[in-house]
């Protein structure tokens, strides 16, 4: 009887967990805020990997000397990259180690990946991108070169969780 109750309770507790995730992205598009993005050019991905992208944004790399210099360089430390539009995409301006409370702004979370003298490099967590069979090869042909033709259309909301909406390759 008492394996039985435990395998309830743990089948209970993975269909909670899976409902919170939905949920919780679920959230996001319903909420979020929707900025585009401009992307760069990468390496080509890892073919054991599956059929997806790797994505790199503008807004990866930051220069310090732009944006006020506070206590982020820690690898794994999250930030918060306050965006604003600029011309046809979003761009950073501030870089907080706290989302401001009070601030109306679109801030964006994310993970010093490195800390250099003059730059911070960031992960957004939506640099990967899955497509369809096939599509993959073709999206990273318009990604490479001096200028990306792939933008990302991406959804934030005010936590600063983010989700890719669409992806346009031109």
């Amino acid at each position: 009887m008492n394996k039985k109750i435990i395998l309830i309770a743990v089948s209970f507790l993975w269909i909670a967990v899976a409902v919170g995730l939905i949920i919780s992205k679920q959230h996001i598009i319903r909420t979020g805020k929707t900025v585009l993005l401009e992307t760069v050019p990468v390496d080509p991905r890892d073919f054991l990997r599956g059929d997806y992208v790797v994505l790199r944004y503008k807004i990866s790399t930051i220069v310090l000397q732009q944006i006020q210099r506070k206590s982020y360089c820690g690898q794994g430390e999250k930030v918060y990259v306050k965006l604003e539009p600029r011309g046809r995409f979003w761009e950073a301006v501030a870089v907080k180690t706290k989302k401001p409370v009070s601030d109306n702004g679109v801030y964006l979370k994310a993970r010093v990946k490195y800390c250099y003298d003059e730059k911070l490099e960031l992960n957004y967590g939506i640099e990967s991108y899955f497509v369809p069979e096939g599509e993959g090869k073709d999206i990273e042909k318009n990604m490479q070169g001096n200028k990306s033709s792939v933008e990302v259309e991406v959804l934030v909301d005010t936590s600063g969780n983010a989700i890719i909406k669409k992806v346009f390759v031109k």
